[in-house]
């Protein structure tokens, strides 16, 4: 008889998110979520200890929504807006920002959904390439965006927000790009 203990099945990956485009009705789901990710200590992709001051707010979000260059998503799970992004189109290009997931669901899948669904629908419209800027202080996320497809140009641009929110003076972000075609 054996005594060694039977290991455990692994516990079944959660159902990708619903994914659709933003609407009016959304925005303070989206502040809440961008908020959450970006300025409070839960997540991994808190920038909390960086920079200060809110990441967004609805203003910046109902202009983002009326602003035809731009693409918003939202991902939804359980009927509860959980993450979003948008894509501002610049000539055959988009650059990506607002991207967040909720920190309780973060490493679940939402984030990846939502970047390929970004792609995957500039890339339709005949767009060559997504960019973004990342904190460069933040290698773990200059990483998940390379498993994403994305590569550092090298270019260090001035922090894309107000300087005096820096909490690090000086801190730029890295500038990253993905081939679309």
């Amino acid at each position: 008889m054996s005594t060694a203990a039977a290991t455990p099945a692994p516990a079944p990956r959660p159902a990708p998110p619903a994914i659709r485009e933003a609407t009016p009705a959304d925005v303070e789901g989206i502040v809440r979520v961008v908020n959450l990710a970006y300025r409070t200590q839960g997540g991994w992709t808190t920038e909390e200890h960086l920079v200060g001051g809110a990441r967004t707010d609805a203003e910046d979000v109902r202009a983002a929504i009326a602003d035809d260059t731009h693409l918003l998503l939202v991902a939804e799970r359980d009927g509860a807006l959980v993450g979003c992004c948008y894509t501002d189109r610049q000539g055959d290009s988009a650059e990506l920002g607002l991207f967040a997931v909720d920190p309780t669901l973060q490493a679940g899948g939402v984030g990846g959904a939502l970047m390929e669904e970004q792609a995957r629908r500039r890339a339709d419209e005949g767009l060559a390439s997504l960019h973004l800027r990342v904190l460069e202080s933040r290698p773990e996320l200059q990483a998940w965006y390379a498993r994403h497809g994305f590569v550092e140009t090298g270019e260090v641009v001035p922090f894309a927000g107000d300087a005096a929110d820096l909490k690090v003076p000086g801190l730029g972000m890295a500038v990253m790009v993905r081939a679309l075609a």
